[in-house]
This record gives C-alpha cells, sequence and structure tokens, in this order.
C-alpha cells in the first residue's frame, strides 16, 4: 500500500488529485448551466432538430460531460474521505477524525440548503454527498476488493430500478397511437389512453412550447419572491422526494470506488502507465460505445418523442446501461488526465490545480455567477446551447483567475476554510 501515498508535492498534497478536482469541478459547469440558463427541455436548441454546431456541442456534453463530469467529482469525494480517515487507521487510531467527518458532511447539508435558497440553484450536489458521506463511515475499512463489490451491487440496483422505471414510462408513450386512433374515431377512452395522449402531449409541448409559457417560466425566474419559490420547489422535488434517494445510492457507489482507487493508487497517480493505458482503453471502448449508440439510436427520430418508432425492450436496455457506461467514460477521463498530467503534457498544470484545492468555493462560485448572469441581468432562456458553453469557458478564466489570486495569499478558499473550520473547531485560515 506504500504506492498510495506517492507521488505528493513539496505541500504534502497529491497533485494528481488536485489536478483532477480541477478538471471535474469545471466539467460541472457545462451540464449545470444548461438547467441553470433554459426553460422547458429544449435546453437551448431549435426543433425540428438540425446538424448545426448547437447540436454537435449537445452530442459532445452527452458524451463526454453528461454523468462522468459528476462521476469523477463523486470518485474524488470518496478519496477524500480515505484521505481524512488515515489516521484512524493502524494501532493507534484517531477516532476524532471521525466525529469531525460526520460534522462535515453535516455542513454539507447546510451548503446545499444555501445553494438553493442563496444562489438559487436547486440542482446542486452538496445535500446529496452529505447523506450518502454519512452513509460511506460504514464502508470506511473495507478493502477495495469489498469496496467494488458494494459498488457493484448498488449500481446494478439503480440500473434495475431505471430500467423499471424507463419500461413503465415506455409503455404508456407506445400506447398513444392506438389511443389517438380511438379518439379520431371517436370512440370513448379509458383512463389510461386518456394519460397516454397526455403524456405524449406533454412531451412534445416540452420541444415546441407555447411562447406565453415560456414567457411565463422566464417571468418566473426573474423576479426575487417567484425564483425563490422556483428554487425550493425544485430542491424539494429532487433532494426531498422519494426519488432523491437513488441519488444517493448513485452517489455512495461511486465514492465506494473513489475509495478503492485511492487505496490501489490509481487516483493518486502511483499506479503504473500501462495500468492507466488498459483502464483508458477499457473504459472508454464500452462507455463511449454504449454512449454513442445511445446518441445514434435518439437521432433516428431526429431526438424527439415518436411514439410509432418506440423499441421498449432497447429503451430498457439504454437505461439499463446508463450507469455502468458513465462509469465506464469517468474511469477512461480519469486515466487519460493522469496519464497527460505524469507525462507532463499539462505542465505544471497551476491553474489546474488551484482550481482543485478551492473546489468547493469554485462551485460556490459557478451558482453565484451562473444566478447573476441568469436571473439578475435576466437572461434566462435567451442562450442558444453554444453561447451556454461559451458561457461555461468565460466562467472558466473567471473561476480560475479567482483561485490562482486567492492561493497567493490564503492555503485554502474560504469555502473549504468554513467547511474546516465547523469540522474541526478551527477559525484561522494559516498565510500560505
Amino acid at each position: 500500500m506504500s504506492g498510495v501515498y506517492a507521488p505528493r508535492g513539496a505541500d504534502g498534497r497529491f497533485p494528481n488529485l488536485d489536478v483532477l478536482r480541477g478538471i471535474a469541478v469545471c466539467a460541472i459547469l457545462p451540464v449545470n448551466i444548461v438547467v441553470m440558463g433554459t426553460v422547458d427541455d429544449r435546453e437551448g436548441l431549435l426543433y425540428p432538430s438540425r446538424w448545426n454546431l448547437d447540436r454537435i456541442l449537445w452530442c459532445v456534453e452527452q458524451l463526454l460531460f453528461e454523468g462522468p463530469a459528476r462521476g469523477l467529482f463523486t470518485l474524488l469525494f470518496g478519496a477524500g474521505m480515505a484521505l481524512m480517515l488515515k489516521s484512524a487507521e493502524g494501532d493507534q487510531p484517531q477516532i476524532g477524525v471521525i466525529d469531525a467527518w460526520a460534522r462535515r458532511c453535516v455542513v454539507l447539508l447546510g451548503m446545499g440548503v444555501t445553494q438553493f435558497a442563496v444562489f438559487m440553484w436547486p440542482g446542486e450536489i452538496l445535500w446529496t454527498y452529505g447523506i450518502a458521506g454519512l452513509f460511506l463511515l460504514a464502508f470506511r475499512p473495507c478493502r477495495p476488493r469489498t469496496l467494488c463489490v458494494a459498488a457493484a451491487v448498488l449500481l446494478l440496483g439503480l440500473s434495475g430500478l431505471r430500467a423499471y422505471d424507463t419500461n413503465k414510462t415506455v409503455q404508456v408513450y407506445a400506447s398513444a397511437p392506438a389511443a389517438a386512433a380511438a379518439k379520431a374515431e371517436g370512440r370513448p377512452l379509458s383512463e389510461a389512453q386518456e394519460a397516454a395522449l397526455k403524456a405524449v402531449q406533454s412531451a412534445h409541448e416540452a420541444l415546441y412550447p407555447n411562447p406565453s409559457n415560456t414567457a411565463e417560466q422566464i417571468e418566473q425566474r426573474t423576479h426575487l419572491r417567484s425564483l425563490i419559490a422556483w428554487s425550493a420547489n425544485g430542491w424539494v422535488w429532487r433532494h426531498l422526494s422519494t426519488w432523491s434517494w437513488p441519488g444517493v445510492v448513485e452517489c455512495l457507489s461511486f465514492m465506494l470506488i473513489g475509495i478503492a482507487l485511492y487505496r490501489t493508487g490509481l487516483l493518486t497517480g502511483a499506479a503504473a502507465t500501462k495500468t492507466y493505458v488498459l483502464v483508458a482503453v477499457i473504459g472508454y471502448g464500452f462507455g463511449l460505445s454504449v454512449r454513442v449508440a445511445n446518441l445514434a439510436w435518439m437521432a433516428r427520430t431526429g431526438f424527439e418523442l415518436d411514439p410509432n418508432r418506440l423499441a421498449p425492450a432497447i429503451s430498457v436496455l439504454r437505461s439499463f446501461l446508463y450507469e455502468p457506461a458513465r462509469l465506464g467514460v469517468t474511469m477512461g477521463h480519469l486515466a487519460i488526465i493522469t496519464l497527460l498530467f505524469k507525462s507532463g503534457a499539462l505542465g505544471g498544470a497551476k491553474v489546474l490545480r488551484a482550481l482543485g484545492r478551492t473546489s468547493l468555493t469554485t462551485y460556490t462560485l459557478q451558482s453565484l455567477l451562473t444566478s447573476l448572469l441568469f436571473y439578475g441581468c435576466g437572461l434566462v432562456g435567451a442562450m442558444s446551447f453554444t453561447r451556454l458553453m461559451a458561457t461555461s469557458v468565460a466562467i472558466w478564466v473567471v473561476s480560475g483567475a479567482v483561485a490562482l489570486l486567492w492561493l497567493q495569499r490564503f492555503s485554502m478558499g474560504p469555502a473549504e476554510w468554513l467547511i474546516r473550520a465547523l469540522s474541526y473547531g478551527r477559525s484561522k485560515i494559516k498565510a500560505s
């Protein structure tokens, strides 16, 4: 296990972890900004679909960012626990750090509430991390193999649940053509047929929204009182409903894998080069193949719902393979980034390492900037997908500059200081 601790930087940190964390927190933004900056389900895209820059960038985001960005960040959260609780292992364990970890998770719950209540970001992940982090304590002493088996069981169950839910939805959509034919012939419709027509109509309206409905949504999210209500309702649905628990399971499974990868040295850059090459080939080979096939299947109908062309078995399989494919691409990202950093292709990666050291602060800054931009400046619903991605890049630049400037004076970001102070009871930021 000695490889787990090398290579470290002069400051005792793992440079590879900081680089990975910096890339992960940046990669999350292009996914989140779509929810922050758009209304309806169009994501800044036009329908009927055509292969313009918007659609091409959307496909790139779906292949490389949606899911894997969150996955990489979650792996690193698990590694952070293993690193933080290292002193609780051995012949003379320091049990106090376990209490600190529990307090840290509770603080994350509070930070999650702050994200939706102050920054109006109902899709925040910190609340879910806080809950999953508490469950993570039960797996602290497990070996890497046990952690991976537990994660596999959780992901298998989650994939089954996704497939089951998709099957129910697809069966509703699949019955719509017969219901529409019955309605056209003037025959009475059953309750199930009425529900099927309504579901298809709702999906159609999401892609072709009524201008007045769109204007109403924009109005809601550009006035403080209604904006707070929108954010609170969205947050409650995502984090306090029954369907919030699959999100906890998803995070917990990736955190378990993160602990295993940390303890084997894969996350810290200590593994052999050939190991990273193998992980990249297998991860990308499987994950990207599934995701490309998924996009190809969607493209056959112009990325729209066509009840006449539904294939229930394929729809269920696509849902079942979502988590395995997401994990595959996440592992591919991890391996390629590590190889690039180890080879010197990223240079010293000073900006990425600074972003990694201030990842929680950067995440909060992203929420603040997007809230001001879309809600304060009234730009919600006004940007195409390409403009949303360009805005993400601009925020990356601002975030990197802020991280570098802050770390010239302090050893950690303000959000990192706050969570450490509340977890350990420390009240000072050490000068770097």
